[in-house]
């Protein structure tokens, strides 16, 4: 037997405990293998004396001659690991393989939660935007509101000057219907059909006193509700701001979360490489 493949032989288990990972070691010679060390969580069954696979890493790596690195997937041997096949030559002639091989199970666990991490985040910004945008128009429509409110405020406001002319209009016209009946008093028979217009006037002016008193007990409570209704659009508004800038922040945030699991996620793939 070659002397390397000998010397191999002796330090195979010593190399296994010396990688900081746990690494499953093979040495074949060109046809089987020589020794076999599997480990806890990658024991592909094979024996001492097992005769080389067509395909198979260590075949490869002493047909071609070259070191060979192959990602085996979990649906072959039941367990996803990435192997490495290092021809061993002698003389300048190939005389065996050296195998090893680590698990990829906690990098297939860690890219898939990443890839369910990336889905979430996506699946959370996109409704975080859709909130933003709700909470933008919700701000629009209560700043809106606001201004309405503040509007109706002044036109209540015109309304209450209007009633106030109609209350001195009354009040002038009582006091003329008094003057009037108290003339046609005086006028005697003379006077007495003017004193009976003289009497309308003043019924008049007092239903029309009465009426400008309702409206404006109507509009001081309309006002009283202008302002409330102002004052919580003014709360609602500033809130609503408050929301919209929030939920912007925590856009960025989930931006952030999002392109960590990304990074994640790309970190997690265990690529290929073969020289």
């Amino acid at each position: 037997m070659s002397q390397m493949l000998n010397s191999l032989l002796m330090v195979a288990p010593i190399l296994q405990k010396a990688f900081l990972l746990d690494c499953m070691v093979g040495v074949t010679d060109r046809e089987k293998f020589l020794a076999y060390y599997p480990t806890k969580g990658l024991n592909l069954g094979i024996k001492v004396g097992d005769r080389l696979r067509e395909g198979s890493i260590n075949a490869m790596a002493i047909a071609e001659k070259r070191r060979v690195v192959k990602k085996i997937a979990k649906e072959v041997f039941g367990i996803p690991y990435i192997a490495v096949g290092f021809p061993i030559i002698e003389h300048g002639q190939v005389v065996g393989c050296l195998a090893t091989g680590v698990t990829t199970d906690q990098e297939e666990r860690l890219r898939l939660l990443a890839g369910e991490l990336n889905e979430a985040f996506e699946n959370i910004a996109m409704h975080t935007e859709s909130l933003a945008k709700e909470a933008d128009d919700l701000a629009g429509a209560s700043y809106t509101l606001s201004e309405a409110a503040t509007q109706m405020k002044l036109k209540i406001a015109e309304t209450s000057q209007i009633s106030q002319l109609i209350r001195d209009i009354s009040t002038r016209s009582n006091v003329l219907g008094l003057n009037a009946v108290l003339e046609a008093a005086r006028a005697g028979s003379a006077g007495r059909g003017f004193s009976v217009v003289a009497e309308e006037i003043r019924q008049l002016s007092q239903t029309t006193s009465t009426s400008a008193k309702s409206i404006f007990r109507i509009l001081d409570e309309m006002n009283d509700l202008v302002g409330l209704v102002s004052s919580e659009m003014e709360k609602t508004t500033a809130h609503s701001l408050q929301q919209s800038t929030r939920i912007q922040e925590l856009d960025a945030v989930m931006q952030q979360l999002r392109h960590m699991s990304e990074q994640l996620r790309k970190a997690a793939v265990l690529t290929d490489r073969s020289e």
